[in-house]
Parts: C-alpha cells; structure tokens; sequence
C-alpha cells in the first residue's frame, strides 16, 4: 500500500497517464488491496485511473472483496 501511495504522490507533483503492465490479473489485485486499505475514495478513483481499470471492471472488483491467494502465493515465516 505504501509503494502505491508513492505512486499516487508522485502522480500528483507530475500528473501520469495509465501504466502499461503485462499482467492485467496483477493490476486488479493492487486495486483490491489499495480499495480495502480505507483509502480515500479520491485516491482510489486516481489509481483506477493509473492502472488502467474500468469503471466495469472496479466495480466488480470493489463486489469480489480482496484476492485470495494461491498455495505457491503463501509467505511462511
């Protein structure tokens, strides 16, 4: 969440256009994180916006709740 913070400041001193990124899945999956940190809505409409996500597709993501991971995505410490 803070790496997307960052993002988001420095989008504001330097206003950006959507990242290209390979991986859509991984993009929506930020998206959920950064939407359930309790972000303010601002924020989260501007990284929409830097991720590339529509409004068809946030919405469904903001309904899905947060990604769960997979087995080979599990940290054990």
């Amino acid at each position: 969440v803070s790496s997307l913070n960052d993002m988001l400041a420095c989008d504001k001193a330097v206003p950006s256009e959507p990242l290209p990124w390979s991986v859509p899945e991984e993009l929506a999956d930020l998206f959920c994180i950064y939407l359930h940190s309790e972000a303010p809505e601002d924020k989260v409409s501007r990284l929409q916006y830097l991720l590339g996500i529509s409004d068809t597709t946030a919405a469904a993501l903001r309904e899905r709740g947060l990604p769960s991971m997979g087995a080979e995505e599990e940290f054990v410490f």
